[in-house]
């Protein structure tokens, strides 16, 4: 529920990526491909905004009168930017199967919610059918982290801009979601909130979605995608997918959501009592049938229902 803009100008590290097959470049596709291994150009940073999916089950994260949606609950349209159409590039970081399987089968349900019901909530909000959002491809990035098990900005900044660099796509068409493994922790620089389920005193959060301006490459849109199948974020398994697959896709169909409807560094469709549109149902489960897979998965606000909903 929070934002929060920075500007700042930020040489890039150098970011060390492994690919499946030596020598091979990037082939964006459906399936998993690799970067290969490559300093990244000197950079900078200009600005970058981001918004915060605070804890699912805990005090720190519970808003008054959560279960009593109505009216006052409707978002507005506060004249930012929105996502029309959104195609989706993962970023599979430090998983030794080079690919989605450490976060279950995300891939499944982002391919199935093009033309879905379930994508046909986002209408009210951008004027664009349900096809209008969809999957487009995978990367597998190995990254040596130099301190502990957290990263931090600098070097999610690193990892987006090496393979939106590589993917070639950039501004609102595009968002670009980055899954941590197990046991990997990251926090805001010059803070102490973080995702750090090994560390209760500063665990705050379980995902985010941002904006970031490069210097060379210009407005990439993202989302920041930690594992999920832990206290405070997880959700259970239902008949057609395991809790591992349900946590993932539930936190990702939340920032996904949110993404598109308030990408950012404008506002665009807010409620400043409970905050963006998965904001307002974060502490909800419902069943989302997506391809004939029956899903756990959080709903989202409707205006139209001024309620939580899985269909337009």
């Amino acid at each position: 529920m929070m934002h929060f803009r920075r500007l700042m100008g930020i040489v890039a590290l150098a970011i060390l990526v492994a690919c499946a097959q030596a020598g091979n470049p990037i082939t964006p596709s459906t399936g998993t491909s690799a970067v290969r291994s490559a300093a990244a150009p000197a950079y900078r940073v200009l600005s970058y905004t981001y918004h915060v999916m605070p804890l699912r089950t805990s005090s720190r994260g519970t808003r008054p009168n959560a279960g009593g949606l109505m009216y006052p609950d409707d978002l507005t349209n506060y004249g930012g930017p929105m996502m029309k159409s959104a195609a989706a590039h993962n970023i599979y970081v430090n998983c030794p199967a080079k690919n989605q399987s450490c976060w279950g089968s995300p891939e499944a349900f982002q391919t199935g919610l093009k033309g879905s019901s379930f994508a046909g909530m986002l209408a009210q909000y951008t004027g664009s059918g349900p096809n209008a959002y969809g999957f487009a491809d995978s990367t597998a990035v190995s990254f040596t982290v130099f301190k502990g098990t957290a990263l931090y900005e600098n070097d999610l900044f690193a990892i987006i801009h090496q393979v939106a660099a590589k993917v070639k796509k950039s501004g609102y068409a595009d968002i670009y979601h980055v899954f941590l493994p197990k046991g990997t922790d990251t926090c805001f620089d010059f803070s102490k909130q973080c995702y750090s389920p090994d560390h209760n005193p500063t665990f705050w959060f379980c995902a985010y979605h941002g904006t970031v301006k490069f210097s060379d490459l210009g407005l990439v849109i993202y989302s920041i995608e930690p594992y999920q199948d832990i206290s405070f974020c997880a959700t259970k398994k239902s008949s057609g997918a395991s809790e591992v697959t349900n946590s993932t896709i539930s936190t990702l169909a939340h920032e996904t959501f949110e993404a598109i409807t308030d990408p950012g560094p404008r506002l665009a469709w807010y409620n400043y009592v409970g905050g963006e549109v998965a904001d307002e149902c974060e502490f909800f489960v419902s069943q989302v049938k997506i391809k004939g897979v029956v899903y756990n998965s959080q709903p989202m606000y409707s205006n139209k229902y001024h309620a939580c909903a899985t269909k337009p």
